[in-house]
């Protein structure tokens, strides 16, 4: 059993249709750049892109067992999928036997066929010449029965050359969620502040625990060392880090420091290069390269952790979403490798991975107590996650990060959480804790969530952006503790992006925190409803769509946070009262008393019915 999730074998048969490939032959698709023959229940997706060119073929030569199917992709991708309809809160095993001539990265996935393409459970493997079985686990807990009927068993790849697949398979079997058995303490609900006067806001305004230091003015590696050491002497520059050190330690919260981004771009020059320029902070002029030398990194994270010993700091992130470079040979698509998004770190994963280690003998050395957080990898490149603990980066991290931004219904978070979990049990750390730490709802449509669709179906008032976002902010932070998130970093308490889960208003010119927003508002009921209390249950969606969870306080009176993502204002959900609700909060901090045989009406705004 894996923290997470209860033991579930997967005694159901192959639920895919002809997973062998041995039925009879049928036209593989009708479009330019595809062409041969695959058996029925199969189908290619690649006619989107328009540059590919692939070709199947039914090969009995060089099968593992009966009948292969050869896959030959000259151009673009492939998309060998078949429908499949999934059962609620159940636990998946996928399968698949591959070989290829030429090394290639391929794709196993189990994903929600329509946007936002939510895979439940996901991994690439780099091909070879012998036999090798690819399996993934995958999740569909929190998915409501329409959504999970709406699935795809995925094989892709967008490297060129030629591989056959055989003995495809997915099974499965009911898994129930094993919740944190721990109270919610105030440290899982963490935030960012980018300015340097703004820590004591967040702290006080979102009742955060934790702050986070990243994208933090004059508080990075880059401006705290901003010059070469010269004649062995090291300059630094303490003064904010120190400040906001002392904001959050009158706040007896505590701090997780990015070590590694936003490096200086002396310390990723040979010293023979003269260029020494001190950069701007807006300037990030070789902040995401490697240190060239091992020493510079090893003098800074000494100074720093000893610095700070028996500080609030008592977390250290390695790095900030670290990504495949397109000529490594874990790159699954050259093109996506090329952008710039999510490649905070230039170096290689063996690479980061020696930063890791001589950070970890250092913070060890200095204070065992103080922790490693593995490089925080962004959204949707669990690839990358996959291959670092793959060379042994779970190894010297007493923590794993990851990098959840929400850009569809929260709900769906907790088969992605589940999958990580999955993941991280494949490399035997499923013992350590796995925490958001950057997170938020940085974007939202409005036509993908249930609530929105089912007023515009029955022609009521239709949901708004703003009233979306604080709703799904709260949701997020109730269903990742139940999946299994220790810590979650709202990004960020002080930015000006205007987000849909954006929590401040910021002044222009000094940048200080001037209000709270809706979301930030929502931000703090949920620390008020769920810190320092136990989650004894969460109904995901059975109850005709309603989410509720189930909260025990320390004297053991129950509470409830409910909500139903489909219904609006409009259109309420009738919950009966219990008799231990005396009171209703909403996500404004408006609080009400509820009559004896009173009605709750509830909607996608989540609320706390307290005794």
């Amino acid at each position: 059993m894996f923290w997470g999730l209860s033991a579930s074998a997967a005694t159901e048969p192959n639920l895919l249709r002809d997973g062998g490939f041995e039925g009879p032959a049928v036209a593989a698709a009708a479009c330019p750049g595809v062409r041969g023959q695959l058996t029925g229940g199969w189908s290619d997706n690649s006619c989107w892109n328009p540059s590919s060119k692939v070709s199947y073929e039914l090969d009995e030569q060089q099968a593992k067992g009966g009948r292969s199917l050869k896959v030959a992709l000259s151009q673009g991708l492939f998309q060998l999928t078949q429908p499949v309809s999934l059962q609620a809160d159940w636990r998946y095993e996928l399968g698949v036997w591959l070989r290829s001539e030429t090394p290639m990265m391929v794709k196993l996935a189990l994903r929600k066929s329509d946007p936002p393409y939510l895979e439940y459970g996901a991994r690439y493997w780099r091909t070879t010449p012998q036999w090798t079985f690819l399996s993934v686990s995958a999740f569909s807990h929190g998915l409501s029965e329409v959504e999970a009927r709406q699935a795809l068993f995925m094989l892709s790849s967008a490297t060129p050359g030629t591989v056959w697949l055989d003995s495809a398979s997915l099974a499965g079997g009911r898994s129930a969620l094993v919740l944190p058995a721990a109270a919610v303490p105030a440290q899982y609900f963490g935030a960012h502040a980018m300015h340097r006067h703004n820590s004591k806001a967040a702290l006080e305004d979102g009742r955060v625990g934790s702050l986070r230091i990243w994208d933090s003015e004059r508080s990075q590696w880059r401006s705290i060392q901003a010059s070469r050491p010269k004649g062995g002497k090291r300059k630094y520059d303490w003064d904010v880090l120190d400040e906001r050190v002392e904001v959050v330690q009158k706040h007896h919260a505590d701090m997780l420091m990015v070590l590694g981004g936003y490096a200086p771009s002396w310390a990723s020059m040979d010293e023979s290069d003269p260029d020494d320029r001190v950069r701007s902070e807006l300037d990030c002029h070789r902040c995401d390269e490697t240190p060239k030398r091992s020493s510079d990194w090893k003098n800074w994270v000494n100074d720093l952790v000893s610095r700070y010993k028996g500080s609030p700091i008592k977390h250290w992130e390695i790095w900030n979403e670290p990504y495949f470079s397109p000529k490594d040979e874990w790159c699954p698509d050259p093109q996506a490798c090329q952008s710039a998004m999510a490649s905070m770190y230039r170096g290689t994963p063996e690479q980061l991975l020696a930063l890791q280690n001589d950070a970890a003998a250092i913070v060890k050395r200095i204070d065992p107590a103080m922790q490693i957080v593995s490089a925080g990898v962004s959204l949707y490149h669990r690839d990358y996650l996959d291959y670092f603990l793959q060379i042994g980066g779970g190894k010297t991290a007493d923590v794993i990060g990851y990098h959840l931004y929400v850009d569809g219904p929260p709900e769906l978070l907790m088969s992605h959480i589940l999958a990580i979990r999955g993941l991280m049990r494949d490399h035997d750390v499923s013992d350590k804790p796995l925490w958001n730490t950057e997170g938020g709802v940085y974007q939202l449509s409005t036509e993908q969530d249930p609530a929105w669709r089912d007023a515009k179906a029955t022609g009521q008032e239709l949901p708004r952006v703003n009233e979306l976002g604080p709703a799904y902010l709260a949701r997020s932070l109730v269903v990742g503790w139940a999946s299994g998130l220790g810590r979650w970093y709202h990004y960020s308490w002080d930015g000006s992006h205007g987000w849909p889960s954006s929590t401040s208003v910021i002044a222009r010119g000094t940048n200080l925190v001037i209000d709270v927003t809706d979301a930030g508002v929502a931000y703090k009921q949920v620390v008020t409803w769920m810190s320092g209390k136990r989650m004894l249950a969460l109904e995901s969606g059975q109850n005709g769509g309603l989410w509720q969870a189930t909260l025990q306080d320390a004297s053991g009176k129950l509470s409830h946070v409910v909500w139903h993502p489909g219904r609006t204002m409009s259109n309420p959900w009738p919950v009966k009262k219990r008799a231990e609700w005396r009171s209703l909060c909403d996500l404004a901090g408006k609080c009400r008393s509820l009559a004896a045989d009173a009605t709750v009406s509830v909607d996608f705004r989540p609320v706390y019915l307290a005794p």
